[in-house]
């Protein structure tokens, strides 16, 4: 596919530069903390700071010891926009451009905002999920607004 070899060939000018010496010792080093090296800690921190406008709670509620692994795992990735979504699937190579439809069959670009909120198909998901919660709703525009929505209900601030 075109898009491996445009990787490989990102790759190859990545590693033009790589001199090999023959008496020095080859060494990891944490770009992070080039110091003090690897740490939880360290990574923690990078993974919640957040550059981008997402309120710091989110990132906080996301690593919460009560909610599984794979929750938290899957919040980050969505507050992060890094879901396997067809928009960043094309912008990763992955899949050719003319491949953005929505998997729903709807005919619109597969985004998170999308398939999670504005999709008509996947839409009556979160309908069913409200009803057998038994609240009323209204449905979010933003990943945001939704984990707002929910963390309110179970009590978070």
């Amino acid at each position: 596919m075109a898009w491996e070899e445009e990787s490989i060939t990102e790759c190859s000018s990545l590693l033009c530069n790589i001199v090999l010496q023959d008496h020095v010792i080859d060494r990891w080093r944490w770009v992070m903390d080039p110091t003090n090296g690897y740490c939880v800690k360290g990574v923690y921190q990078y993974l919640t700071l957040s550059d981008t406008s997402l309120e710091r709670g989110f990132f906080d509620v996301a690593w919460l010891k009560q909610v599984p692994l794979k929750v938290s795992i899957f919040v980050w990735r969505l507050l992060r926009s890094r879901l396997p979504t067809k928009d960043n699937l094309i912008r990763r190579r992955a899949f050719h451009q003319d491949d953005i439809l929505c998997i729903g069959g709807c005919g619109c670009s597969e985004t998170v905002s999308h398939l999670l909120f504005r999709c008509d198909i996947f839409d009556s998901v979160w309908y069913g999920v409200y009803q057998w919660l038994q609240v009323s709703f209204i449905s979010p525009d933003s990943v945001c607004e939704h984990l707002f929505q929910f963390g309110h209900m179970a009590g978070l601030p």
